[in-house]
């Protein structure tokens, strides 16, 4: 492994993940609305639940699933460009890895905005695709029936990730990719700490229920019936590209 392209590859992979596009596409159409950060309380004012993840997962909370969709991708791609990108350029090394997995730590610690980002499960997908396109459709697959059992976005939103790590230690795989499966699992579990040691408390207390009924209300209740109308992916990405053309066209 050469030294100086494996530093590429990471460097890379961070300021691209670093980008934060939940920034970015709400300050395009919704400048007005914080997203930085989540307060769900129980309807009966019992128990709180907070998350300042910024992230697809807040912009669709605060603007609408249009919006939160619009992100998601844009995330995925932020990671799979340039692992796609160094893949097919060293089709025979990791760096390809390198760049895919920095780009995660860029999303969840982002030099642009003082390390404060998301959680890493969008373009810890686009990560994946470039390694085995199909184990994540399949494990995605699994983690949506999962969810029907466990009905808590937060803990079933991560599932298809862990079970990429024995998809591809049983696969047709070598280390570099068992490791990475593994380091991404990692990153995810460390980002979202914050978030499980809420739940926790929550569960012990028996609030959890509530705040999960809670949330549902939140995001009906806190929409900008202007800004959250039903709209395409393709529309908004459509208008996301007009609004910072004529943005250049003024400069």
């Amino acid at each position: 492994m050469n030294l100086l392209i494996a530093l590429l590859a990471m460097v890379i992979g961070y300021l691209v993940g670093s980008i934060s596009f939940a920034r970015l596409v709400s300050r395009q159409f919704a400048p007005q609305q914080d997203i930085s950060k989540i307060v769900v309380e129980g309807m009966d004012g019992e128990g709180r639940f907070e998350s300042d993840s910024v992230s697809a997962t807040s912009v669709r909370l605060h603007l609408g699933p249009g919006y939160g969709c619009l992100v998601g991708i844009l995330d995925i791609l932020k990671a799979a460009i340039p692992a796609l990108v160094f893949k097919l350029w060293m089709p025979d090394a990791p760096y390809y890895l390198l760049a895919a997995g920095m780009a995660v730590v860029g999303h969840n610690w982002p030099i642009y905005y003082r390390f404060h980002g998301g959680r890493g499960i969008s373009p810890s997908m686009g990560g994946m695709l470039v390694v085995d396109w199909l184990g994540v459709v399949v494990t995605n697959i699994l983690g949506l029936v999962s969810d029907l059992v466990i009905r808590n976005p937060l803990l079933s939103s991560g599932i298809w990730l862990g079970l990429m790590v024995p998809w591809i230690w049983l696969g047709p795989h070598g280390w570099p990719e068992r490791i990475y499966s593994v380091a991404m699992v990692i990153i995810y579990s460390a980002s979202m700490l914050p978030e499980w040691r809420q739940m926790l408390h929550l569960k012990r207390k028996g609030e959890l229920d509530k705040l999960q009924l809670a949330t549902e209300v939140r995001v009906t209740s806190r929409l900008d019936r202007g800004v959250a109308q039903q709209r395409s992916v393709a529309d908004l990405l459509s208008e996301l590209i007009s609004k910072l053309r004529r943005k250049d066209s003024h400069r």
